[in-house]
């Protein structure tokens, strides 16, 4: 079958298929293994590991128990082994994207692979128990932190270790003697396809905090979902996917029905997640002096990754997670082309915020090909399951470097009120976004302001009259009209004709980010009105600020400002502002 009949299948239209959980028929459901308990592992026990070395076929390699870590890992023990055998020894040695390659002894599951030691021997690693795998997916972790431990002396990298410590990064080393060997969670490189430059330097300093490490990838393979998902296979876990791609490739350790676990450490240790599980197929073992690598790609969705904890991730075969999509279409108007992106990212509110809006720049670079000065018009609709109707805006952005990056600048703020706006759960969906882009500059600056001297009485109207500079035209002039609203504050008060838009943006009442809305946001209808009617980078604002005692306050904030636009079809620039007094009676 096609990929995009089988993506069709899965997720249907780009909004649709946030709406549903959906069911698969699973391939044929694995019997669970019979395990073999840490208390009886000893030092020099020999097994088999498996593994993918090249395409989806798996394959085995030999292990040998060098000791037992006790208390050591985030869930309980682990085990340090040697790796040996023709497979592994042709492949360089164990390698980020086998964690969760599992271990048996005498046909019995001893546990995953999890941990390696960088810039040292490439078939030395350790592995985290099944059976603390089993209880640690359930959330029961034992510490945070690193701890060393003491071990029977081994040879690694031409050194005698006697101590071994658990770090996030080669670096934990600095400070430690030479008999002490530090070992980190087998990486998980984050494949990324899909995004420019920009949106991938993004991407990295995003998720780096996170332990992972974007690096650019295959998009997602078109793999049958009808291969067999067993202990050993490549498995995927995805964060987007669709024509902008996020994943991690690891190795299934366990399956018992649809019942699954992986890796042997956590993801991005997100807890109750929703990932995609998919399945993988692998191109090559890469060598590398600090670390091997697999590189490979994720397949076909086959179910979900619903725990990323300590010991593991876990989930299961046959259903998929909901998730978050988003369509952008590019309309480039000097080239007279136009592109259509869609893709869909984890609808967690942790992650969907920035996959989301790093997707979108990505796909804005690419159908641009190029970066640099640029005038966009942007049209976002956001959809949510508990929205009252679908959500709009629409503005103007200029940028003479970077239009790409400037014309997503109020993504962020649509996103917080899908996912964290302060008064109701929507059940988010998805956001589509519009964007024309041309290389014809439009701005304009506020050259003279008029302000009317005052003193100014409530009731009574304010005539400023506004002139602004478009680039390279003719000034263009107009006079705005502001009524001084009757409950207006008496005294001091300070008259501003300002450019509007998101660089005047201050935190409002609720916890939303506006600028020039309609006023206190009290519940979701407010802070979707504020959303939509805000100022806009095209607007000339004119507004009464009140400078009387407790103006300031929220009891007063909505009846001491009053403000009226006029929205012309330049991004403006500039400020002028004059005091004047507020009085009762007429002038």
């Amino acid at each position: 079958m096609g990929k995009a009949n089988r993506a069709g299948r899965w997720y249907g239209t780009v909004l649709a298929a946030a709406l549903v959980v959906f069911p698969l028929l699973a391939p044929p459901l694995g019997a669970a293994p019979q395990v073999i308990p840490v208390a009886q592992i000893v030092p020099g026990m020999t097994g088999i590991g498996k593994t993918v070395f090249l395409g989806t076929t798996v394959s085995e390699f030999r292990v040998t128990t060098l000791g037992v870590l006790a208390d050591a890992g985030p869930a309980g023990a682990l085990v340090l082994f040697r790796a040996s055998g023709p497979a592994i020894e042709a492949a360089g040695g164990l390698a980020a994207g086998m964690s969760g390659s599992p271990i048996y002894f005498g046909g019995r599951l001893a546990g995953a692979f999890s941990y390696s030691f960088p810039f040292a021997d490439p078939m030395i690693g350790l592995f985290t128990p099944i059976e603390d795998m089993l209880k640690g997916i359930s959330g029961r972790a034992r510490r945070a932190g690193p701890v060393v431990v003491a071990v029977a002396p081994f040879s690694l990298g031409g050194r005698t270790i006697r101590r071994v410590v658990l770090g996030g990064s080669p670096d934990a080393r600095i400070g430690l003697d030479d008999a002490t060997a530090v070992a980190v969670p087998a990486s998980t490189p984050l494949f990324v396809a899909g995004l420019g430059p920009a949106a991938a330097e993004a991407m990295g300093e995003t998720f780096r905090p996170m332990g992972l490490i974007p690096m650019v990838g295959a998009a997602m393979a078109d793999l049958p979902d009808t291969i067999p998902l067993e202990p050993g296979s490549a498995i995927g876990v995805a964060l987007a996917q669709g024509d902008v791609a996020a994943y991690a490739i690891g190795t299934l350790s366990y399956r018992d029905g649809d019942r699954v676990l992986g890796f042997g450490h956590p993801f991005i240790g997100l807890g109750h997640s929703g990932f995609v599980l998919t399945n993988a197929t692998i191109f090559q073992v890469v060598r590398s002096l600090q670390r091997n690598m697999k590189v490979g790609a994720a397949g076909s969705p086959v179910g979900t990754i619903s725990q990323d904890r300590p010991a593991g991730v876990g989930g299961v075969v046959g259903v998929l997670p909901p998730m978050f999509g988003v369509r952008v279409v590019v309309h480039d108007a000097d080239a007279g082309a136009t592109r259509q992106f869609r893709f869909q990212v984890v609808a967690s509110k942790d992650l969907a915020p920035a996959l989301a809006a790093l997707g979108a720049r990505g796909v804005v670079e690419r159908a641009l090909n190029r970066s640099g000065e640029g005038t966009a018009e942007v049209r976002m609709t956001l959809h949510g399951r508990m929205l009252p109707r679908e959500v709009e805006r629409t503005n103007i952005f200029y940028s003479g470097s970077d239009i790409a990056g400037q014309a997503l600048s109020e993504i962020p703020e649509a996103l917080d009120l899908l996912f964290e706006n302060d008064f109701a759960d929507v059940a988010p969906t998805g956001i589509e976004i519009d964007v024309r882009i041309t290389k014809t500059r439009a701005t304009a600056t506020i050259t003279e302001a008029e302000i009317p001297p005052g003193p100014a009485a409530p009731g009574e109207t304010l005539r400023t009259r506004v002139t602004v500079r478009p680039f390279r035209e003719a000034p263009v002039s107009r006079d705005i009209e502001l009524v001084v609203p009757e409950n207006f504050p008496t005294g001091g008060a300070m008259l501003v004709v300002r450019s509007g838009g998101a660089a005047t943006a201050e935190p409002g009442p609720g916890g939303a980010v506006g600028s020039g809305g309609p006023g206190m946001i009290r519940d979701l209808t407010d802070a979707i009105s504020q959303f939509e009617s805000r100022e806009k980078n095209t607007d000339v604002v004119v507004e009464l600020v009140s400078s009387a005692r407790g103006a300031a306050s929220p009891a007063n904030a909505e009846r001491s400002r009053a403000s009226t636009r006029w929205t012309t079809r330049w991004i403006l620039s500039g400020r002028f502002q004059a005091p004047i007094m507020v009085h009762r009676g007429s002038r």
